[in-house]
């Protein structure tokens, strides 16, 4: 039985050609290959077999597919996992780390004619929208053909609630012909229900991020380098390191201002910055500072080590004494700061963590000094959760004990998903 299409989502599918039509072509002016704005055109790899489709925005939504394309398999599931993502990083994380037999592709442009082209190469058996990939096209399209819908790791972003509000009857729509909502925490369930999502198909599920996160040093599945360690980076037993992970441009300066603070304790810093194309900036832009790059594989001695490699920061924290993450001391709504924890790191974090408010609010529950507002209260706190073991020890104590069940979430999922998949594979 076809859908019945509202008003606005005709008007929707109307204009969609001359929203993203252009696209096309500013495409082609700026450089970008023939391959990839095919893929926007839906003309995607092609597969044979079972296929479930995956789709995220960049690498840290692909984690989360890869998370759950692996619980499904655990469960029996046999098929060709099919990545979509809206960037390149996320296309080049499926192509490094996901496990075989699998696709990766850029997702097609919300157009009726070229998702309804990339549906007919992979026919898929379910497609999982990952965090907040809210495409009405792509969702429609599936209910069109009959296949379920799941909003998975469901998220949506406190800036992005106003914008949805202003389109309440169209998004509404939308919401509701998905089979499934299956948000990380009820804080997002409940802005999913303000926003037209029928309650009975909206469910608290969790974070399929936290699903691998394994307790302590060990490397947590999906890591692409298992080589860093301690030796490996030339640092001796008895040195501290810190670690701050996901480090944008404009939180750098606060980041060095912290280090020069603390010059006279001896410790040694691994930067990771956001965005790995800023990696050799910083370093020619700072040379001043007993400064490497991690590409450089040296062992010299070196005061701060830029991660310009990808896949390493989950290896990083592992090693460290403390992390620090970035996102949140300007307005970028910050990053993952239970990942530190679950590698068995304490760890520190800005005020602007809107994007992980349920995870900031619990971590600064039991340890309130763990959100820092400047250069100077960094340093001072850095000295003084590192001031013996003892009191790094408390502080990791107490903030792994608010740390997810990483098993239990996939309980979770697995209970909600496996009728359905059960009905496409029999």
């Amino acid at each position: 039985m076809r859908p019945s299409i509202t008003i606005l989502e005709r008007i929707y599918e109307r204009l969609s050609p001359v929203a993203f039509g252009p696209a096309a072509i500013v495409a082609r002016a700026t450089g970008v290959s023939r391959s990839e704005i095919m893929e926007r055109m839906g003309v995607l790899p092609e597969t044979s077999g079972p296929a479930l489709w995956f789709h995220g925005a960049s690498a840290g939504e692909m984690a989360a597919g890869t998370e759950l394309a692996a619980l499904l398999r655990a469960c029996g599931f046999n098929f060709t996992a099919c990545y979509t993502a809206t960037n390149r990083a996320g296309v080049q994380f499926v192509r490094r780390t996901a496990a075989a037999p699998n696709l990766g592709a850029l997702v097609p442009w919300d157009v009726r004619r070229w998702v309804a082209r990339a549906y007919d190469r992979w026919h898929p058996s379910a497609l999982f929208l990952v965090e907040t990939e809210l495409w009405p096209q792509l969702v429609l399209e599936g209910i069109r053909r009959g296949i379920p819908v799941f909003s998975v790791s469901a998220r949506i972003y406190p800036r992005d609630v106003v914008l949805y509000r202003a389109i309440g009857g169209f998004i509404g729509s939308t919401l509701r012909r998905i089979t499934a909502i299956l948000a990380q925490n009820e804080t997002e369930r409940r802005r999913f229900l303000a926003l037209g999502a029928d309650p009975a198909r909206c469910i608290v599920a969790g974070n399929l991020k936290h699903i691998a996160m394994p307790r302590g040093n060990a490397t947590p599945r999906g890591s692409d380098r298992g080589a860093l360690s301690r030796e490996a980076l030339g640092i001796n037993p008895h040195d501290r390191v810190i670690v701050f992970g996901s480090v944008h441009d404009d939180e750098i300066e606060m980041v060095l201002s912290t280090l020069l603070m603390l010059e006279a304790d001896g410790l040694r810093a691994i930067v990771a910055p956001r965005h790995v194309q800023s990696a050799a900036a910083i370093a020619n832009r700072h040379r001043d500072i007993k400064m490497t790059l991690r590409s450089r594989d040296s062992r010299e001695d070196w005061r701060i080590m830029i991660l310009d490699t990808m896949g390493e920061l989950r290896a990083a924290y592992a090693l460290a004494d403390l992390a620090i993450v970035g996102g949140g001391f300007k307005r970028h709504g910050g990053h993952n700061p239970y990942e530190p924890v679950f590698a068995g790191t304490p760890v520190m974090f800005g005020m602007h963590f809107d994007h992980f408010e349920d995870e900031s609010r619990a971590l600064y529950r039991v340890t309130p000094k763990a959100r820092i507002h400047t250069a100077a209260e960094m340093a001072t706190r850095i000295r003084e959760w590192l001031r013996d073991e003892s009191t790094r020890r408390r502080v990791l104590d107490a903030q792994s004990s608010i740390l997810p069940d990483g098993a239990k979430i996939g309980e979770r999922y697995a209970s909600a998903l496996i009728p359905w998949m059960q009905a496409r594979f029999a």
